[in-house]
């Protein structure tokens, strides 16, 4: 071939998932999941194949079958080429003045926003403004910052969290419908195999509107699931898929999905100190086992792969995000998230949000490859040089020596003394001023009737929860 990539292989075999797929089925249909919404369970049980004893419901294999054919991604969604996620919902920030962690306010959230719109970052909202003082009205305000700063934060696949209350979910459905954009509504699967009913009854409010409804599981290895990476993702699928069956026959022909931020996934857990542990070489496996067996089931990949326990931009951080990223792409993902998140996602920080796109440049870079021709093995040019001769102004240097090598924006390539004396910035502190400088050069607008429209919906949404 002309062009020569590298690419993973190895991992699971089909016959190794196809046993997983058959064991998923085969606890689906003997575990089944606990739905504790009466209403729904009166529409599953209507449906063939559907066993409804209490409150758990079981399905058939040919029902669960049924329901991942009947999956809708947006064409787009398998377009995307070396992209971010940012996000999501942070409730602290690292200060894009002096890189000091706080709580995140309104004015962050906007900044944040605009600085994602200027990497192309998709997906939710990256911090949550505390300085509101009602939760509900945070998450609604939330939604319009991210609305009227960027074109690309949506309430789609590529949004990471569901509706808390049914009253937050109509204020934010009536902004998505005055502007046009995505909007839908979903559900975590709460390990093991218990579906969210609270979240259950908003989805069940929408039903006749016909909002795209998705399903997520996070089963966490060892504590809600089985310790080993196979049991969790068994387990992880059973789940899921039980979750993407009860949509289906619920839809009434709306667009149904599994979350593409948290599908077929399972994570890793330190017992020492109770918590996941993103970023380690445990969590490198677990997504590159959801490399293989999300195209199975259709579901596009996004690796979060952008995550790391580290609690500000550094070593741990860098580390742990660069190597993740690096093996998610080598195993054909294209898309990640959590861009700019630290301390799992405690944190959202501007300048980790800079040293992130950079990440994902850098394995952009090393995976674009490189061609195989007979110019570039170059034997015409090595006669020529000779013994002893140099490169450095060779024709075939001269024409290539721009796109030959990356050229990073944020790492550096200077020597000591160069760096030294052009001010000795170490990376967090120009990271932080490339944020500040993409922000000032923001230029995206609302349009003003769209503006208006948000606003006054909001100002019913304040009168509600402010008074």
């Amino acid at each position: 071939m002309p062009h020569v990539t590298y690419s993973l292989a190895g991992g699971l075999s089909d016959e190794q998932i196809g046993r997983m797929h058959d064991e998923a089925l085969g606890l689906i249909e003997t575990v089944g999941l606990h739905v504790g919404h009466r209403e729904i369970r009166g529409i599953l049980a209507d449906h063939e194949g559907v066993t409804v004893d209490g409150e758990v419901v079981r399905f058939a294999p040919d029902r669960v079958e049924a329901a991942v054919a009947a999956q809708y991604y947006p064409p787009e969604l398998s377009q995307f080429d070396y992209e971010m996620v940012a996000g999501a919902y942070a409730l602290n920030v690292t200060d894009p003045g002096d890189g000091h962690i706080r709580p995140a306010t309104t004015d962050d959230l906007r900044f944040l926003v605009k600085l994602a719109d200027q990497l192309g970052c998709w997906g939710s909202a990256p911090a949550r403004p505390t300085d509101i003082p009602s939760p509900e009205l945070q998450e609604i305000a939330l939604q319009r910052i991210a609305w009227e700063n960027s074109p690309r934060k949506d309430c789609g696949p590529l949004d990471a969290n569901p509706r808390s209350t049914p009253e937050v979910a109509e204020y934010v459905y009536e902004m998505a419908q005055a502007l046009g954009r995505d909007f839908s509504l979903g559900y975590w699967i709460i390990s093991p195999f218990r579906a969210n009913a609270d979240e259950l009854d908003i989805i069940y409010r929408f039903l006749d509107r016909r909002v795209p409804m998705w399903v997520a599981t996070m089963p966490i290895m060892g504590a809600t699931c089985p310790i080993s990476h196979v049991g969790a993702y068994v387990q992880s699928l059973a789940e899921l898929l039980a979750g993407l069956t009860v949509l289906h026959l619920i839809s009434r022909g709306g667009p149904i999905y599994c979350s593409v931020i948290d599908s077929v996934r399972a994570y890793p857990f330190d017992m020492r100190y109770g918590t996941f542990v993103y970023g380690s070489p445990e969590d490198i496996l677990a997504t590159l086992i959801q490399c293989q067996l999300n195209p199975r089931y259709g579901i596009p990949i996004c690796a979060k792969s952008l995550l790391t326990w580290d609690k500000l931009p550094g070593p741990q951080a860098a580390a742990e995000k660069c190597a993740h990223t690096l093996a998610a792409a080598l195993a054909g993902a294209r898309l990640f998230t959590n861009a700019g998140l630290i301390s799992v996602d405690e944190i959202c920080s501007p300048e980790q949000l800079v040293i992130d796109y950079e990440i994902v440049q850098y394995v952009r870079a090393t995976l674009r490859g490189f061609e195989f021709t007979d110019a570039a093995l170059s034997v015409d040019a090595i006669r020529e040089v000779g013994i002893g001769g140099g490169f450095l102004d060779h024709e075939s240097t001269l024409a290539s020596f721009r796109e030959a090598f990356w050229e990073p924006t944020l790492f550096d390539h200077r020597m000591l003394q160069t760096w030294r004396m052009q001010g000795a910035e170490d990376m967090r502190v120009r990271a932080r001023h490339r944020a500040r400088q993409l922000v000032a050069e923001h230029d995206f607008e609302l349009p003003e009737t769209s503006r208006r429209a948000l606003g006054s919906i909001y100002r019913r949404a304040e009168r509600r929860y402010l008074g």
